[in-house]
């Protein structure tokens, strides 16, 4: 099975269980902790583009609140964004 085909597999399993709401948190928070790793890393050019990635998905999941804490660990960890 290729990479696109299990990935496709995965996404038909995901879409089933969960809402985009729900996809969009997750994704949320997944990027978000890539940023603040890869500023550990010290890799900051990485960084501000994963947080770029979480912001973006902690907006669409509509929680003024996640967009809030997003920001303030990317700002922990001294992610300019």
């Amino acid at each position: 099975m290729s990479l696109m085909e299990k990935s496709i597999g995965d996404a038909l399993v995901e879409l089933r269980k969960k809402t985009l709401q729900q996809i969009q948190v997750e994704t949320a928070y997944k990027w978000s902790g890539r940023a603040c790793a890869a500023a550990i890393l010290g890799s900051m050019d990485d960084a501000e583009e994963y947080a770029h990635e979480a912001i973006e998905h902690a907006a669409l999941s509509g929680d003024d609140s996640l967009l809030a804490e997003v920001r303030r660990a990317h700002a922990r960890f001294g992610v300019q964004v």
